[in-house]
């Protein structure tokens, strides 16, 4: 019983991405990549890129959400194709990566996060992370 409230609590959630149709469980669906939880969804994802990427020294920033998609399982999954860049901030000293100015020798990298929201129990986390190089 549980397990079906917390799928219809998920799915009226995602039911603020939608312009047409009802939400399928399970089914990835495009999602508008400037929507407000696709953003937050994002820079989440950076924050944890940054934390992860031990043998880069300068933190990287969203630079384009190229592609984003929600899908409805036991949470709410954000699928995302995202453009980074490094910045002139240091990690060690670093706040906010999106006020940072982009490295004068740029670097940058395209991404393939899945950030898994489990809003009933006030937990984020970034499930796959997968990046390569790019030019900017």
């Amino acid at each position: 019983m549980f397990v079906w409230l917390c799928l219809i609590v998920g799915a009226s959630a995602a039911g603020r991405f939608l312009t047409d149709g009802p939400v399928m469980t399970g089914q990835p669906l495009d999602v508008p990549v400037n929507s407000s939880r696709v953003l937050t969804a994002a820079r989440f994802a950076v924050v944890e890129f940054n934390r992860a990427n031990a043998e880069e020294q300068f933190a990287y920033k969203v630079m384009k959400i190229t592609s984003a998609k929600i899908q409805i399982v036991a949470g709410i999954n954000y699928i995302l194709e995202v453009q980074l860049g490094r910045t002139v901030c240091k990690k060690s000293h670093m706040a906010v990566s999106e006020t940072c100015a982009l490295h004068p020798e740029p670097k940058g990298r395209q991404c393939h996060f899945i950030v898994t929201e489990i809003p009933w129990e006030n937990s984020t986390i970034l499930t796959k992370n997968e990046c390569h190089p790019n030019k900017i």
